[in-house]
C-alpha cells in the first residue's frame, strides 16, 4: 500500500504542474488536425474536403488507404511529435521528482516511514513513467477514435503505440533520473537528458552514415546483398555498431510501430499518395530499397532487450547511488 501511495502521489504531483494540461491540449489540436485527413467513396481528401483526390485504391475501406495512415501516425505523429517534442516536455515535468523529494526536510520525513530506500525509489521512477502512461494513452485513444471515424474500422495495432511511447521516454528518462540523484540538481538532470539523447540520434547517425556508404560501394561493385556484420566492417563500421549495440535505440521504435500497423513505405506514399516520382539515379533507389529490407528485417526483440539492458544498468547504478546516499 505505502508503494502505491508514493506512486500516485509522484502522480499527482506531476499532474497538478501546468506543463501536464498544456500537454494534454497540444495533443488534442495534434489529433484535431489529423481529423483534416478524410476518406470517402471517390478517394481521399485534406483541410476537410478543400482539396480532393479521386483514386479508387484509396478511399474508405480499403487496405491501402488504412496502410497510408498507419505511415502517417507512425511517421509523423509518433515519430515526430510524440518521438521529439513530448518526450521533451514530459522530461520537463518529470525531472524535478528525484531532485524534490531528495531536498533537506522532504527526504528525512519520507525515510522515517516503514519503506526501503528500493522501494522509494522504485516508486518514484514508476511515478514519473505513469505521468508519461497517461498522456500517451490519451493522444493513441484519441487517434485512435480519429483514424475509426476516417476509415470506417479499426486500427487495433495502433494501441501498440502506448507501450512503445512510455518505453521510448524510459531510454532517456533512467539517464535524468540517475544525474539527479547523483547531483540533486532538476536543471542538471535535464541537461544530461538531452546531451545523452543528441548522443544516441549522434550514434544513429553514424550508423545510418556508414550503412549508406557500404551501400552504394555494393551498387558500384555490383553486389545484390550487403553484408553488415560485425567481423566484415572497417575501423569506423566497428565503432558505429558498438555504439548503437550498446545504446538504447529510440530510433527503431516508430518502425516497429510501423511494422505492427502494417504501414505503407515513404516510397509508396510519395508515389501514390502525393504523386511524386522522385529522379533518383540507380544507386539512390538501390541505397533505398536495401535501407527499406533492413527496417523490414528489424528485430523487435534484440531492439527492446537491449535497449531495457542498458536501461537497467543504469537504473541499478541510480538505484545503488540513492540507496548509499547520505541524506
Amino acid at each position: 500500500m505505502q508503494t502505491w501511495a508514493i506512486i500516485a502521489d509522484s502522480f499527482r504531483e506531476t499532474r497538478d504542474k501546468k506543463l501536464f494540461w498544456i500537454l494534454l491540449g497540444l495533443s488534442t489540436v495534434i489529433a484535431a488536425a489529423l481529423a483534416c485527413v478524410g476518406f470517402d467513396e471517390n478517394g481521399w481528401s485534406f483541410f476537410f474536403g478543400l482539396i480532393k483526390w479521386e483514386d479508387p485504391a484509396i478511399r474508405a475501406g480499403t487496405p491501402l488507404a488504412a496502410r497510408i495512415m498507419a505511415s502517417l501516425v507512425s511517421d509523423f505523429l509518433i515519430g515526430i511529435y510524440i518521438g521529439w517534442i513530448g518526450v521533451i516536455l514530459c522530461l520537463l515535468g518529470t525531472v524535478g521528482m528525484f531532485p524534490a523529494l531528495m531536498e533537506p526536510g522532504a527526504i528525512e520525513i519520507t525515510l522515517s516511514k516503514p519503506i526501503s530506500r528500493m522501494k522509494l525509489f522504485a516508486a518514484k521512477y514508476v511515478g514519473g513513467l505513469l505521468f508519461v502512461l497517461v498522456q500517451a494513452a490519451y493522444f493513441v485513444m484519441l487517434t485512435l477514435l480519429i483514424l475509426r471515424w476516417q476509415l470506417g474500422t479499426w486500427i487495433w495495432s495502433y494501441l501498440w503505440a502506448i507501450p512503445l511511447l512510455v518505453l521510448l521516454f524510459s531510454y532517456i528518462y533512467c539517464v535524468c533520473v540517475l544525474a539527479a540523484v547523483w547531483s540533486r540538481s532538476a536543471l542538471t538532470s535535464l541537461i544530461v537528458g538531452i546531451v545523452f539523447w543528441f548522443l544516441v540520434f549522434s550514434a544513429s547517425s553514424i550508423e545510418g552514415i556508414y550503412v549508406m556508404t557500404v551501400y552504394a560501394q555494393a551498387q558500384r561493385e555490383g553486389r545484390a546483398e550487403v553484408d553488415l556484420s560485425f567481423k566484415n566492417r572497417s575501423s569506423f563500421g566497428r565503432i558505429s555498431y558498438a555504439l548503437r549495440a550498446i545504446l538504447p535505440k529510440t530510433d527503431d521504435i516508430p518502425n516497429i510501430l510501423r511494422g505492427q500497423m502494417g504501414a505503407a513505405s515513404v516510397d509508396e506514399v510519395m508515389t501514390r499518395v502525393m504523386r511524386i516520382e522522385p529522379e533518383m539515379s540507380e544507386q539512390d533507389r538501390y541505397t533505398l530499397e536495401q535501407e527499406q529490407k533492413r527496417i523490414s528485417a528489424l528485430s523487435v526483440t534484440h531492439s527492446l532487450g537491449t535497449s531495457l539492458a542498458f536501461e537497467f544498468v543504469v537504473l541499478l547504478v541510480a538505484w545503488w547511488r540513492f540507496s548509499r546516499k547520505d541524506f
